[in-house]
């Protein structure tokens, strides 16, 4: 299994549009957002307090930047840190949660392959 996590627009990409399997994790809040991927996924990750933690702490500084991130796509980025995971995603505010206040996560843009 890949050691990635896929955020909900990646998800929704492979499995809506190219009815691909997820090659790697997601969290069971994007099983929320988009049930059929549970056909499509061989394991969910459960958020744990640390995740939410962590969320809660990037946020109270994106809020102070001007910045503030939906709060499922900081839990999400959170388990992908914690879990040392590559986050796979379309959406381009995760670029911004790195410049701004997690260096340390890596990204990788499922379109452009960064």
């Amino acid at each position: 299994m890949e050691e990635a996590i896929y955020d909900t627009s990646a998800v929704i990409e492979l499995v809506a549009h190219r009815r691909q399997r997820i090659p790697g994790y997601v969290s069971v809040l994007t099983v929320v957002e988009y049930p059929p991927v549970l056909r499509f996924v061989d394991e969910v990750l459960y958020p744990r307090k640390r995740d939410y933690l962590l969320a809660t702490k990037w946020q109270t500084e994106l809020r102070r930047l001007g910045a503030p991130l939906p709060a499922v796509d900081l839990v999400i980025a959170a388990q992908a840190y914690n879990e040392n995971l590559v986050l796979v995603t379309l959406d381009k505010h995760f670029k911004l949660l790195k410049q701004l206040v997690a260096s340390r996560l890596e990204i990788r843009d499922m379109i452009q392959g960064q």
